[in-house]
């Protein structure tokens, strides 16, 4: 007698590389880490599918493609960089002394989270800039919203007279976020703390 009963047809392979749920700023930092370490140019789309845990067709669904990866990845970062400074600046009162600290520890935090591959704005810079503009146009962006923080930090000690009221804050701001970035580019071959707490006092000496 013959079975009504048909067999099961075998189930359909997953789709390669369906989108899936996930972190997003977990996979900005994986990413953000490969490519401080590499470099845009030497990571691959194999490269961040390693580091971030996601097929390609996550990535490209969420991203559109390698530079929509980093452009994403620089906002992230940038907002956790902006952040860093903003606390380490708001954590004590306006005084020489309390920004030598907040930026000798804006500086440590910083350096303990790259390690030895430095600042993924600093090297995107140095990497992608003048040829990209939208990498340019994120990269001015945080600088200027470090200078920025940098700048209401003098206001606020010029107020107080702690700092000297005839400078330009805007012009100190500028100065002190590019002795940070310089001090991140450092940071890269030295570990050096006295180094560095003696480039930062030089630094705010001109504030006097």
């Amino acid at each position: 007698m013959r079975s009504n009963t048909s067999s099961p047809s075998p189930r359909a392979p997953a789709e390669r590389g369906r989108p899936r749920e996930f972190d997003p700023a977990a996979v900005l930092a994986a990413a953000g880490k490969t490519f401080r370490e590499q470099g845009y140019h030497a990571t691959s789309i194999d490269d961040l599918c390693r580091s971030t845990g996601l097929l390609r067709g996550s990535l490209y669904s969420a991203f559109g493609d390698k530079r929509g990866i980093l452009l994403a990845t620089l906002d992230h970062y940038g907002e956790g960089v902006v952040a860093r400074l903003g606390t380490a600046l708001n954590a004590a009162p306006p005084g020489r002394d309390n920004l030598r600290e907040a930026l000798l520890e804006y500086i440590r935090i910083a350096a303990s989270l790259a390690g030895l591959h430095g600042c993924l704005v600093t090297n995107s810079a140095i990497e992608m800039l003048p040829q990209d503009p939208e990498v340019s146009a994120k990269v001015q962006c945080i600088l200027r919203r470090m200078a920025g923080l940098l700048s209401a930090t003098v206001i606020r000690g010029q107020a107080c007279g702690v700092f000297n009221a005839e400078l330009d804050e805007r012009a100190v701001g500028t100065f002190l976020m590019c002795m940070l970035q310089g001090l991140r580019v450092l940071s890269k071959i030295s570990e050096d703390e006295h180094e560095r707490r003696a480039i930062v006092d030089l630094a705010l000496r001109a504030l006097i």
